[in-house]
C-alpha cells in the first residue's frame, strides 16, 4: 500500500513570517497585548488566517496580517 503524503504549497515566503515582538517593534501602532489579543479570538475575528503554531511559538504573517487589517474597514462592519 503506498502513501501519498500531499505537500501544501504556498507563495508566501519564510520571511514574510514574524514573531509576535518583531511585529510590535516595527510597527508601534499595535502592542503587543493587543496582538495577543486577536491571536486568543482569532477562532472569532479571521485572525487565525495570520498566524502559524510551531509548537509554542507564534508566528506572524506580514502579508496576511495586512489583508486582515484592510478587511477590517469592509462595509458593514
Amino acid at each position: 500500500m503506498n502513501v501519498h503524503h500531499q505537500h501544501h504549497q504556498t507563495s508566501v515566503s519564510v520571511d514574510d513570517f514574524v514573531t509576535i515582538r518583531q511585529l510590535t517593534t516595527s510597527n508601534p501602532a499595535f502592542t503587543e497585548g493587543g496582538i495577543r489579543a486577536l491571536i486568543f479570538r482569532a477562532k472569532y475575528n479571521g485572525f487565525n488566517r495570520c498566524i502559524r503554531r510551531i509548537g509554542r511559538k507564534i508566528l506572524i504573517s506580514k502579508s496576511a496580517f495586512s489583508c486582515w487589517i484592510e478587511d477590517q474597514n469592509g462595509e458593514g462592519k
